[in-house]
């Protein structure tokens, strides 16, 4: 089946949308940080940048940040969008051995190494918001940070690995895999910073909280999948549940794409009905399990939002049609 003849699924999200007042101060402030680092190196990257809108999904999934805080989490989700359109477009992606070494200084990076003159603007950029990242983190707080970083780039090497071997994964190992290459665990690990929170061992720890985290990732990932099937089909690449699962079962285009909007509906149905069944912990830290909760429900929501707005998958011409009409309508408490 052709890209012509198949209907995105509708997708929605019964939250409310919100957004930070600062999403545009942020959207500048993130414009102008790529300039500082030259990170991309031509206009034609830049307007696509510009248009991508990155510092309002932030200023969506995060709306009650301090500028500050949003603005490092801005930058940050950028760099990823940065190194991961690199992997596409300049053939990075389908070279582990070099996407190794570039792992391997982003790690050290993040470990508290400084930079050297011959880094490059990606590295230099790291580093940046690493040291922003300092003076509002504990030490326990940077670790996990790192170890999120260091579990996408095992990821994204997995997928480089692939690619370069011509291997389609299986959907178990797609599936495996999945909510790392997304860089959402980095993400979720910035809900402490955003919100000023300090998230204590037992309730990070707790069975149902960390549930819809992975439930939470899991929508944001494969709604992705479905929102930049064009994109990834026209680059070639497998990594995208939507393809692996038509390869896997033998199915046409649509019923791969029905078949994951149906596990999407079935991840949100669950985080609502487990999300009533979170126990009340201790008064601080209660108040910190609803705030960080609060942030799950933006980030899928606001996902699909900034998804609707963004020019980052407007090659599709189909991504507005893919987000339902009811997203925008329907919010609960």
């Amino acid at each position: 089946m052709t890209n012509d003849n198949i209907n995105l699924p509708k997708l929605s999200c019964p939250f409310p949308e919100r957004i930070s007042p600062y999403a545009n101060d942020v959207h500048h402030h993130t414009l102008e940080w790529v300039k500082h680092f030259r990170l991309v190196t031509n206009e034609k990257a830049f307007e696509r940048l510009r248009l991508s809108k990155f510092g309002r999904l932030a200023a969506r999934a995060y709306p009650d940040a301090a500028l500050d805080r949003l603005e490092i989490i801005s930058d940050w989700n950028t760099w990823l969008f940065v190194i991961d359109d690199q992997c596409d477009e300049s053939g990075l992606g389908k070279h582990p051995d070099r996407l190794l070494a570039l792992h391997g200084r982003c790690i050290e990076i993040l470990s508290g190494y400084s930079t050297k003159p011959n880094d490059t603007p990606l590295i230099h950029a790291l580093h940046d918001i690493y040291c922003r990242l300092l003076p509002l983190a504990s030490n326990s707080w940077v670790l996990r940070f790192a170890k999120s970083a260091a579990e996408y780039f095992e990821a994204t090497f997995w997928e480089a690995q692939n690619r370069y071997h011509g291997r389609w994964p299986a959907t178990d190992s797609y599936m495996l895999m999945r909510p790392f290459s997304g860089g959402l665990f980095t993400d979720i690990e910035l809900i402490e910073i955003a919100e000023n929170i300090n998230m204590s061992c037992l309730a990070r720890a707790h069975p149902r909280l960390m549930k819809l985290t992975a439930l939470t990732n899991n929508v944001v990932c494969w709604s992705n999948d479905i929102i930049s099937l064009r994109k990834e089909k026209a680059h070639g690449d497998m990594h995208n549940m939507v393809l692996v699962l038509q390869r896997e079962r033998n199915i046409s285009l649509q019923e791969a794409l029905d078949f994951v909007k149906n596990l999407i509906d079935t991840q949100i149905q669950q985080f609502l009905i487990l999300e009533k069944e979170l126990p009340e912990f201790a008064d601080v830290c209660d108040q910190d399990v609803k705030k960080y909760v609060s942030i799950l429900r933006s980030w899928m929501r606001g996902n699909l939002d900034w998804a609707h707005e963004s020019g980052r998958y407007k090659a599709s011409q189909d991504v507005n049609q893919s987000i339902s009409q009811r997203t925008f309508a329907l919010c609960s408490e």
